[in-house]
């Protein structure tokens, strides 16, 4: 995402370098201008009325692609696109995204024979043993993550078959056979299912738009071309015959890393959710997910809960039902349906505007594919939009299922771009627009003076520069954070302190930064009260400052909310007064996530600690009815009883407990107490 807003930042600078040049404003119209302003209107509207505007100006942290500048930053290049290049560039910029496509697969494929080059270039080991994830099971190369490099390669297939189907020499067919062939075997070892249905409904547009578009003209049928698509499809069966696929079981050589059915049986990683990586009740799972996405609409019917706001919206309106799931303690940052997602966070207008770009786009690609007056079937001007309406149907398809990462974001944008240049379906801004107008004098008043000019465009150069200097600095207190967030996962929290406090001076809006280096000052607080009570002090007043601060400018993150809760926690082992600020967080925390058990066992242990049993008690009570098979909740609970001396009640929590897991070796410690 940072490297999307290079690209915006630098684009747009030579853009206004070039009109200053020309002494003329260069922005040329397409068919979605009105979609796509009506669309970034509801993003900002949405982003004005979020209950987190931060998340909705940056997007999810971690993420990123998604929030308010991410869309800006699209349609700029989009427009800056349309408006710079003309017809012949647009092969160019396909063969650049087809190779780099290429490269990526031949990056995947080792790592479903267990070598991956990352390891490789990392490490020095030959094999795949670097990674948390058994990506020889699922291979993702360098998107992070199967179902993206699977919707990457989806959508760059087609695009490759255009260029297949107008190759003019053997050399030619036979160097994008192998090509194609290469993008499919990486695509195969995805093992999507979503990005898999995509692709087949991608090549049902691209053969019936081409069947339709000879019937209507009343032109003979393009067998050569049909005989290329044939041979194609033969090339991928055959390589599902041999490896399988996401959505059948048959396979003729075995890898004993790859489960038959990866897309249902592959377990979840660390990294990332079931729906994710696959899992066996990802289905089901996401069922569940989709119910609170309708629940968030509901709520925020108009405008969402905010763009890019999901992580923190559903946990207002996550189901019960989500309890009983393998992953009932992820955390969703997405509906894992595209368009629930802007339903729930951007409501209906964002909903609305979002598949207005969509349906526009598919029907002027169908006027012009299927309906043109162009009589000639093989030519780029009926194969080329075909293929880019197939690539987009591939997204659209396996979108709803997963949703959208920056690399496939970009397509969303450049794929009408590209068509719409090709073409030549762009029209320069008229001179008699009172806007055009007005730029225009002023560009030829300041291409007057040579010496305007050229302050003119200093000043462009100086701006986008510091903006660069900006962006490298968000950057660079990420990598801060990073380091900082290890050293408190490693218990040193002094190193921490250090570097998260540079990670605050270089990016003091983010209030994840804020929030934990509150909780590494308290730590390091509590580290130094018996040693040098001075400092101990300093940094308790620092934690108080810095978490404070973070939960004002974002007070429904509960991300921020669970780091309050350590953070207090520490310092009412320092000052007994801290007690009451803890429960308060604590409160407030399950307020905004009143069907989370894992905050009310965090409840419970902090209330035992603070020797209120009968609240703790009644805590993991709570905790276990909206979760009954909560193993950790019913032997605390069941702890808690032996001291308040009910034995029946205690002996009930640890018969549950070996119920759900016989031989459960704390389970029968305790019931060892109870004899």
């Amino acid at each position: 995402m940072i490297t999307v807003y290079a690209l915006a930042i630098i684009t747009t600078g030579l853009w206004i370098m070039r009109m200053v040049s020309e002494k003329k404003l260069i922005f040329k119209r397409t068919v979605l201008d009105i979609p796509l302003a009506l669309f970034l209107l509801g993003q900002i509207i949405s982003t004005i009325f979020s209950i987190d505007p931060h998340i909705s100006i940056w997007g999810y942290y971690s993420r990123s692609n998604g929030g308010l500048l991410s869309i800006i930053s699209y349609i700029i290049l989009y427009y800056a696109y349309v408006s710079n290049f003309e017809k012949e560039d647009v092969l160019g910029f396909l063969k650049g995204a087809v190779i780099a496509g290429f490269f990526v697969s031949l990056y995947a494929i080792p790592e479903h024979f267990g070598l991956s080059p990352s390891c490789v270039i990392l490490t020095g080991d030959f094999s795949a043993s670097c990674w948390v994830q058994d990506v020889q099971a699922r291979v993702f190369a360098t998107l992070g993550q199967p179902n993206w490099l699977a919707a990457y390669l989806g959508m760059l297939i087609f695009p490759a078959i255009y260029f297949l189907m107008t190759a003019r020499t053997k050399l030619q067919l036979f160097t994008l056979y192998f090509l194609l062939f290469t993008l499919y075997l990486a695509f195969t070892f995805t093992y999507s299912r979503g990005a898999t249905l995509g692709l087949i409904a991608g090549f049902a547009v691209l053969i019936l738009s081409q069947y339709l578009a000879s019937h209507l003209k009343g032109a003979k049928l393009n067998k050569a071309d049909f005989k290329l698509l044939g041979i194609v499809l033969g090339g991928f069966l055959l390589i599902n015959l041999f490896f399988g696929s996401a959505l059948t079981e048959v396979r003729l050589l075995k890898n004993p890393a790859v489960p038959l059915r990866p897309g249902f049986t592959q377990a979840a990683a660390p990294s990332g959710t079931q729906l994710e990586n696959g899992g066996t009740e990802s289905g089901q799972i996401r069922l569940i997910v989709w119910k609170g996405a309708l629940d968030i609409f509901k709520a925020y019917p108009l405008f969402g809960s905010g763009v890019e706001t999901f992580a923190y919206a559903y946990y207002q309106f996550r189901p019960n039902e989500h309890n009983l799931v393998s992953e009932w303690d992820f955390l969703y940052n997405k509906a894992h349906n595209e368009y629930l997602n802007y339903l729930a966070t951007t409501g209906a207008f964002g909903f609305i505007t979002y598949l207005a770009i969509i349906i526009t786009f598919i029907i002027y690609s169908i006027q012009y594919t299927v309906y043109s007056k162009n009589k000639s079937q093989h030519t780029a001007y009926s194969i080329l939009p075909a293929a880019l309406l197939a690539g987009y149907i591939s997204y659209l398809i396996q979108n709803f299922f997963l949703f959208s990462v920056v690399t496939i974001s970009i397509f969303f944008y450049l794929f009408p771009a590209l068509a719409f240049v090709y073409l030549q379906k762009t029209r320069q801004l008229s001179d008699k627009n009172v806007i055009a107008g007005t730029i225009n004098s002023l560009l030829v008043l300041v291409g007057r003076k040579k010496i305007i000019f050229r302050a003119v465009q200093v000043l462009i150069i100086v701006i986008v520069l510091l903006m660069l200097n900006s962006l490298y600095s968000i950057w660079e207190a990420d990598t801060f954070y990073k380091k900082g967030t290890d050293y408190n996962d490693l218990g040193n929290p002094g190193r921490a302190y250090n570097y998260l406090v540079g990670a605050a001076r270089l990016n003091s809006k983010e209030p994840l930064y804020l929030s934990e280096l509150g909780n590494a000052a308290a730590a390091s607080a509590l580290a130094l009260s018996t040693e040098d009570s001075s400092t101990s002090g300093e940094l308790k007043d620092d934690s108080l400052f810095f978490t404070e601060l973070s939960l004002s400018m974002s007070p429904v993150n509960t991300t921020i909310l669970r780091t309050a809760i350590k953070t207090y926690f520490q310092l009412s082992l320092l000052d007994p007064a801290f007690k009451a600020k803890t429960l308060e967080i604590v409160d407030r925390s399950t307020e905004l996530a009143p069907t989370d058990p894992k905050l009310l066992l965090n409840k419970a242990v902090i209330l035992t600690q603070f020797e209120e049993q009968a609240d703790a008690i009644s805590a993991l009570e709570k905790a276990i009815k909206i979760k009954p098979n909560y193993r950790e909740a019913r032997l605390n609970l069941a702890e808690l009883y032996i001291k308040a001396n009910q034995k029946d009640r205690a002996k009930e929590q640890i018969d549950a407990v070996v119920k759900l897991i016989p031989g459960d070796p704390e389970a029968l410690k305790l019931q060892e107490q109870l004899k």
